[in-house]
């Protein structure tokens, strides 16, 4: 696989403002991730290790949630695919290994940060692209908030 930074770029924008934004913020907290692989986790203490994971499992299930929401109330024809793509990525999250995390923090995080990069790089610039795509005329209608299109 190839080394990704998250470091976010007009590339990577879907055109819709709130998901853009909340995309964002999802690159923000796995660059916190890659500075604690970048240190080695050097000095990580165990409640920061857990701290990073309860962020990346709340603000994952927040943005799949308004993500979801938006999908469901303009009758997005691809609701359930891309709900159990969704779903999938909860799922590793959630079940993700805390006792290698705080054993093998390096090791853990880099494997955590590979799949992020595969699932959010694909993800974004597949599937949220097509749901943006959807979501834009109903932005430029006026029945989607003008505020969320970028």
């Amino acid at each position: 696989m190839f080394d990704f930074k998250f470091d976010w770029c007009k590339e990577m924008e879907c055109g819709v403002k709130i998901i853009d934004e909340q995309h964002q913020e999802l690159f923000r907290i796995i660059r916190d991730i890659e500075q604690l692989i970048m240190h080695e986790c050097q000095h990580v203490t165990q409640k920061q290790l857990l701290d990073i994971i309860c962020e990346l499992r709340e603000y994952t299930s927040y943005h799949f949630y308004t993500e979801e929401n938006m999908m469901a109330k303009y009758q997005y024809p691809k609701l359930a695919t891309h709900m159990a793509d969704h779903m999938d990525l909860k799922d590793y999250i959630l079940h993700f290994d805390l006792s290698a995390l705080v054993q093998e923090p390096n090791r853990t995080l880099t494997a955590l940060k590979e799949h992020m990069q595969e699932y959010l790089f694909n993800h974004i610039l597949q599937e949220d692209r097509d749901l943006c795509l959807y979501l834009i005329p109903y932005v430029e209608t006026g029945i989607l908030e003008p505020q969320a299109i970028s």
